[in-house]
């Protein structure tokens, strides 16, 4: 029986499960700073403690209305392929202990599966969309952060 552990946040009262593992920190969202010509859900970049990561607002991410911040929201930040990566959420609740047997798999929308999707958690009182954050920030959404991370790298040589 294998136990998997998932940082648990909400997203307009859908609850969306990461893999610990992949989670660096949690942190109260900070300033942002805008970066120009990127796609709408890569927010910009922040500094965290001297190191500077691109932002991501995961609820446009993942096609939701948009909402403002409150002082609720977390910056979630998560490591893919060596570089961090700030996920914008409502809420980061709890870590929860998530059973195998409790996962079931990702559901097919015509005939495909949903590739962001590690699976869905069944738990006693709620459903937790458990998801796969290198998939979900693969293709246009990792150039993006490839870029600001150049933009980055360049505005601190000056």
């Amino acid at each position: 029986m294998v136990t998997k552990f998932f940082c648990h946040g909400s997203l307009y009262n859908e609850y969306f499960g990461i893999n610990i593992h992949q989670i660096r920190s949690i942190e109260i969202l900070q300033n942002i700073t805008k970066i120009p010509k990127t796609i709408s859900c890569v927010k910009g970049i922040t500094n965290l403690r001297g190191n500077v990561i691109p932002v991501v607002d995961l609820r446009e991410r993942l096609s939701m209305e948009s909402t403002s911040y409150t002082d609720q929201t977390r910056l979630v930040v998560v490591t893919i392929n060596d570089t961090d990566v700030g996920l914008i959420v409502d809420a980061a609740n709890e870590v929860l202990d998530i059973q195998e047997e409790q996962i079931q798999p990702t559901p097919t929308v015509n005939g495909n599966s949903i590739e962001f999707l590690a699976g869905i958690a069944n738990l006693e009182n709620r459903i937790l969309i458990l998801l796969d954050i290198e998939k979900l920030l693969s293709s246009d959404v990792v150039i993006q952060l490839y870029k600001c991370t150049l933009k980055r790298k360049s505005m601190s040589r000056k």
